[in-house]
């Protein structure tokens, strides 16, 4: 009899935990607030590397077998069924077909894009943008840096040569594969676009794309994580749960010392001055200082040659250098303001979308009450969630997605069609 009770108990939690995927963890509060106690998808599995090794004589292939076999081995979710629209696949997906570095592949080796994802994240920003880019014409890579993919607490396994050999070798293994080809940063990974073009670009290589990239943190003390990391039982910002599959939500202090020194090597960059530059950002961000991008531009402008356009999100007139080609969008539809983390996906984007099974929350993290209205509430206010926007709307919700995602691809498809023959 007792055998027979617990046989039906193990069917009990085995049921429970296959009745969970991706896209309903996110919704689970209790999950939340004993995955903040636990810690449990805050740290990877204790198998292999938290990064693998790469050289000129890996293929691209090889690449992407070899770090989605990393993913699968250090993260705890990789095989968790994930129902979302996957590029490339027919069958069911899981965590790991989501988040691993991918390719998308023309009959021609004519034109490429290769797309770089920014601190915390993975390729899975990329996935609406992917399939239009594939749409237009290009064949599409994306990369995934070193750290991410797996837990949070891999980003204190890694340092920054570890990202930039990583850079290096998908720019140039592109320039090697392709006949010219483009480069679209986000945040982080923008910065180390910049970086590595910087100290050597490609002859084939067209134009950059920057979205919203690490220039400047708005936390001015950001540069003190590099010494108070070393302090004992100091080791994280911020502890949450990291329910999102695809992005970390808990933040280690050695990820700040990692962003803070890339930011400083992109302030101090002169890129080549022949070389076309698309930058899209919003004046709010809360995540990078904004004013710290538009100085930046500036700087490289002066004696720029190629074009330097800039679509800004922002409801005021900002000063921005006569020299730079300015679109300006003032007015997003149900979204009070454009923030850091939404302007590479759709309001129809089944994930991070409107409607999507994800809501940031972020802002009440350490509220659990406040968290759980926040994810619950039938009426709510999207934007960045700067001070003036949290005092103003309750509850409000990070805004995930681009109202004007349709816009920002039509000028991306002009720039890039310009760019790169």
């Amino acid at each position: 009899m007792l055998k027979k009770f617990i046989g039906l108990i193990s069917l009990f939690a085995a049921t429970n935990v296959v009745a969970h995927d991706c896209t309903t963890l996110p919704t689970n509060h209790q999950r939340f607030i004993d995955g903040k106690q636990s810690g449990e998808f805050r740290v990877a599995n204790d198998a292999g590397s938290a990064a693998i090794t790469v050289n000129d004589s890996l293929t691209f292939e090889q690449y992407i077998v070899q770090t989605r076999s990393l993913i699968e081995a250090r993260n705890k979710r990789a095989q968790l069924p994930c129902p979302l629209p996957h590029l490339a696949l027919t069958q069911s997906a899981k965590v790991v077909d989501h988040i691993a570095p991918y390719q998308l592949k023309q009959a021609n080796n004519d034109k490429a894009i290769l797309l770089i994802h920014g601190l915390t994240d993975s390729p899975y920003i990329f996935s609406a943008v992917a399939n239009d880019l594939y749409r237009q014409g290009f064949s599409v890579r994306t990369l995934l840096l070193p750290g991410h993919g797996t837990a949070a607490d891999d980003l204190r396994h890694v340092s920054n040569r570890d990202w930039q050999q990583h850079v290096e070798y998908a720019i140039r293994r592109t320039a090697a594969d392709f006949k010219q080809f483009a480069i679209m940063g986000f945040s982080t990974g923008a910065a180390l676009t910049t970086i590595e073009v910087a100290k050597s670009r490609p002859e084939n290589l067209g134009a950059i794309v920057l979205v919203a990239p690490a220039t400047e943190s708005h936390n001015k003390k950001s540069w003190l994580a590099q010494w108070v990391d070393w302090v004992p039982f100091m080791d994280w910002l911020d502890k949450d749960a990291d329910l999102d599959f695809a992005k970390y939500e808990s933040f280690p202090l050695a990820a700040a010392a990692l962003v803070h020194n890339v930011m400083i090597k992109m302030m101090n960059t002169e890129v080549p001055s022949d070389l076309p530059i698309l930058t899209i950002l919003s004046d709010v961000d809360a995540t990078i200082d904004s004013q710290a991008t538009l100085k930046l531009l500036g700087r490289w402008a002066e004696k720029h040659r190629a074009e330097i356009a800039l679509r800004l999100y922002a409801n005021n007139q900002v000063a921005v250098s006569d020299s730079i080609a300015v679109t300006q969008v003032s007015q997003l539809a149900e979204v009070v303001d454009m923030s850091h983390v939404g302007l590479l996906l759709p309001p129809e984007h089944p994930y991070y979308g409107k409607q999507g099974h994800y809501r940031h929350c972020g802002s009440y993290f350490e509220d659990d009450d406040a968290y759980s209205a926040c994810k619950a509430a039938k009426n709510i206010t999207f934007g960045e969630h700067h001070a003036q926007n949290k005092a103003t709307y309750k509850p409000l919700a990070r805004v995930t997605f681009n109202p004007d995602y349709t816009g920002m691809m039509a000028q991306l498809f002009a720039f890039l069609d310009t760019h790169v023959k």
